[in-house]
């Protein structure tokens, strides 16, 4: 496992992504939410195999009371912990900071600590409206001694640019993958980059879509903007001599600026292969610009009309 260096802290370039752990999540999971022991168990397999990062949210069920009841009947050092704070449409403008202080603080005691590494705004688009306040709020959170750095989870390039507006804001969470490189391509990923933005990146399988298997594809949508592509990657990795989960972890893996991918898994051998995948060989560069201009126009957000959907 290769490991980056933020603020003195040594991140696994995989981290534990836990949303698993309290929902029912990903299109390719048929076997659900796993058992609170399950999770345990998972846990217990990334610290021993060297991951040092976790990342949660109050948004993902109950993950951060199941994150929290291991710690505290284990006797393993604190990874570097991610966790996000949600607005809620209905708390009054004029309650956010007190909301925001009451949710962190909830954070903490579900995870059984006084402090995180790292808390994000789950939610870019209340920076729009609210964004030099709520930097103030966040500021007073490391003020405080409630983390170390704050962030802001993302989707879009004006998100970032909003967010680079706040020099508070030194960490957040990104969707990256072979086929969304939108961030890529408009240049923000080189900002983040550039400004020394500890950047974590999400969906780097879209939800586990790169794995199903292209002659079970029936969704319409999926058939039109998605099996085309898959059929393309098998392709190219099969000329690559690596498997679909390597080529998208090393697309990123080794992209500058990227600090870690989060990476969710339904038990732990899963975990196990994560972990193996991260030592697959870089990409040449070659097949780096073909993954590029090949997937530089997929749909994504037609895709994300079916990886959206309730289960």
């Amino acid at each position: 496992m290769k490991y980056s260096d933020v603020a003195g802290c040594k991140i696994s370039k995989m981290s534990l992504g836990t949303v698993q752990f309290g929902l029912h999540y990903g299109i390719a999971n048929d076997t659900g939410k796993p058992a609170e022991d399950q999770s345990h168990g998972m846990i217990e397999t990334a610290l021993d195999l060297g991951i040092t990062s976790i990342d949660t949210a109050r948004a993902y069920g109950d993950s951060e009371d199941i994150i929290g009841r291991y710690f505290k009947k284990s006797e393993k050092e604190l990874p570097f912990i991610s966790t996000k704070v949600a607005i809620e449409d209905d708390v009054d403008p004029k309650n956010y900071e007190a909301h925001i202080i009451e949710s962190v603080e909830t954070s903490l005691e579900k995870l059984g600590v006084n402090k995180v590494n790292n808390i994000m705004l789950h939610d870019s688009q209340w920076l729009f409206e609210y964004g030099g306040r709520l930097s103030q709020y966040f500021g007073d959170l490391i003020k405080r001694g409630y983390c170390d750095m704050v962030g802001v989870s993302m989707y879009s390039g004006a998100d970032i640019d909003k967010m680079l507006e706040y020099d508070v804001f030194t960490s957040t969470q990104i969707p990256l993958s072979i086929f969304d490189q939108r961030l890529i391509n408009s240049g923000h990923t080189k900002k983040l980059y550039e400004r020394n933005i500890t950047m974590f990146v999400r969906s780097v399988f879209l939800q586990g879509l790169f794995f199903l298997e292209p002659g079970k594809i029936t969704d319409p949508i999926l058939a039109k903007h998605a099996l085309p592509r898959i059929l393309k990657l098998h392709e190219l990795c099969e000329k690559e001599g690596l498997t679909i989960a390597e080529m998208a972890i090393t697309f990123l893996r080794d992209m500058p600026g990227v600090t870690s991918l989060v990476l969710g898994a339904d038990n732990s051998e899963q975990i196990k292969s994560n972990i193996h995948y991260f030592d697959a060989h870089p990409l040449s560069e070659e097949t780096t610009d073909i993954l590029k201009k090949t997937f530089a126009d997929v749909n994504i957000p037609e895709i994300m009309k079916v990886l959206s959907r309730p289960k």
